[in-house]
């Protein structure tokens, strides 16, 4: 199998080479670009069976890369590599035709293997791409369906839609990471696949709709009217249909969905507008958990006003937080949250992000850092604002009384706020550009300040922590040694085991033969 590794930072590139031994996965690594049009070249003339395709490039980027390779029917798979921020190209990259996709800061070994092997069982033996497929009736459908919520809806007329009292339909699964629990590691994709096909049963002998499965949890399902004079009798069909695909799912997959229903429109050329209202909708189940149909005609659109003065609650909260006023700060922090309840202003992915972003200044650890909880505090299961809202205030207290006795150990703000970030983050790469960005400062004061207060440079301090985590860790026989290396933020072995030798005088092997 031949590799291509098309990513701008070098270092990146580097780390994906020495990451397993790929001569031994019978893999040979014919190139490398740092950018997107480099990587078409490349692709060109090294014909490649797999490029891993980083998603923020120069030039073009990894979406630009994906469409050109599309269009150009080149035979080869497309792996995205991600940062944690980017799900939204993600998705982009996965309707355009992409294999798979990484988190940069998650990869390692048995993942990029796992991988491997399910591009091997894609392509056969030979390590060569399959040759096209012929394109089915269902999968250009699909494509068209996808085109049209872009805006591209000049082949419509292949589907079964016409213009006339349209409506869109956007549904997800309630509760997803507590329904997929239901199902093993091997056995999740039943689940998918179950919905598309009870929802297509259920819908085939309907005139004038379609549907479209969107990701694992969201669906959408497009609807016209055009036999349907009245406003009244379309909408009264909408809602006959929308009680049809909700019963049907909770009779036979068993799972509850949420709906979202956007007002009418005319044509084609406003179906991208409908599902904006279908999304915007579906959003307030945010705010109203026991609700499980939201009509977009039906909500109460907020002015600018109300999310001026939802942001200067939180400018406030940051303020108090900045000033060490902790009970000014819970005092604000119920302000905005009963303001919110009340006027539902900001989405859900803006709510998250401020809470992430008080709880980034508070810091703290709470020790969900080796049970496997990001820094967002695990609430990625909770769906609705309340359950949200009492979870972080919890942590927001237990943080703060932590903030509070790291007050007397003389260190300024921004030097304890670094080693709150490290002490949360450090199996993530931490860079002095990184904690630059986050605090607003030069790389080189951090550095400075670091090395000043704490008496050792900051990296010579993220290693030892890390060093001090490992060696907990490699007193549980259940962890490989590359496991634990990852655990604590190596992502190559050799240089875990490099770093280890210098902080313990022994290598992890011999460590964890002496202490267990």
């Amino acid at each position: 199998m031949r590799i291509l590794i098309v990513d701008d930072e070098p270092l990146v590139r580097i780390g994906i080479k020495s990451a397993i031994d790929w001569e031994a996965q019978g893999v040979q690594i014919v190139g490398e670009a740092g950018d997107g049009e480099e990587a078409l070249q490349q692709i060109a003339d090294k014909d490649p069976d797999v490029v891993l395709l980083d998603i923020k490039m120069p030039k073009l980027d990894g979406i630009e890369v994906l469409r050109r390779v599309r269009e150009q029917q080149l035979p080869v798979q497309i792996v995205v590599l991600s940062s944690f921020d980017d799900i939204a190209y993600v998705k982009e990259a996965l309707k355009l035709g992409a294999f798979d996709y990484f988190h940069k800061p998650d990869m390692n070994e048995r993942e990029l293997t796992a991988m491997l092997r399910s591009i091997r069982e894609q392509l056969g033996t030979s390590g060569t791409p399959a040759p096209p497929t012929v394109v089915t009736q269902g999968s250009r459908k699909e494509q068209l369906l996808y085109e049209a919520l872009e805006g591209k809806v000049q082949d419509l007329s292949e589907t079964s839609l016409e213009e006339g009292n349209m409506y869109i339909v956007l549904f997800k699964i309630k509760n997803y990471r507590t329904v997929i629990q239901r199902y093993t590691k091997e056995t999740e994709s039943v689940l998918p696949s179950t919905v598309q096909n009870v929802v297509r049963e259920m819908l085939s002998k309907e005139k004038e709709v379609e549907y479209l499965q969107l990701d694992v949890q969201h669906s959408c399902v497009f609807i016209s009217n055009s036999e349907h004079k009245s406003l009244l009798a379309s909408l009264n069909r909408v809602n006959k249909l929308v009680q049809m695909i909700s019963s049907a799912l909770k009779r036979f997959v068993n799972i509850d969905i949420v709906l979202g229903v956007s007002d009418w429109f005319e044509g084609y050329s406003a179906i991208p507008a409908g599902y904006e209202q279908a999304a915007k909708a579906l959003s307030h189940h945010f705010y109203h958990p026991d609700t499980s149909i939201f009509y977009y005609q039906h909500l109460r659109l907020q002015g600018e006003s109300a999310l001026k003065q939802a942001d200067a609650y939180v400018s406030q909260m940051k303020s108090a937080l900045r000033e060490e006023e902790n009970e000014r700060f819970l005092e604000l922090l119920s302000r905005w949250e009963a303001f919110l309840e009340q006027e539902e202003c900001m989405e859900e992915r803006d709510v998250r992000k401020v809470y992430e972003g008080l709880l980034f200044m508070i810091g703290g650890d709470d020790g969900k850092v080796e049970s496997g909880a990001e820094h967002s505090g695990g609430f990625e299961d909770i769906e609705d604002f309340r359950g949200l809202a009492a979870g972080y205030r919890k942590l927001f207290e237990d943080r703060l009384k932590q903030r509070q006795r790291l007050l007397n150990k003389g260190y300024s703000q921004l030097t304890r706020s670094i080693m709150e970030y490290i002490e949360e983050h450090y199996a993530e790469s931490l860079s002095l550009k990184l904690f630059g960005e986050l605090l607003h400062v030069s790389p080189n004061y951090v550095s400075r300040l670091f090395k000043q207060e704490v008496g050792q440079g900051l990296f010579d301090y993220i290693n030892e922590l890390r060093i001090e985590k490992a060696k907990r860790l490699l007193r549980d026989y259940r962890y490989k040694i590359y496991d634990v290396a990852e655990m604590v933020g190596f992502h190559n072995q050799a240089h875990f085991a490099i770093v280890f030798q210098k902080y313990t005088g022994l290598s992890p092997k011999q460590y964890r033969k002496e202490e267990v």
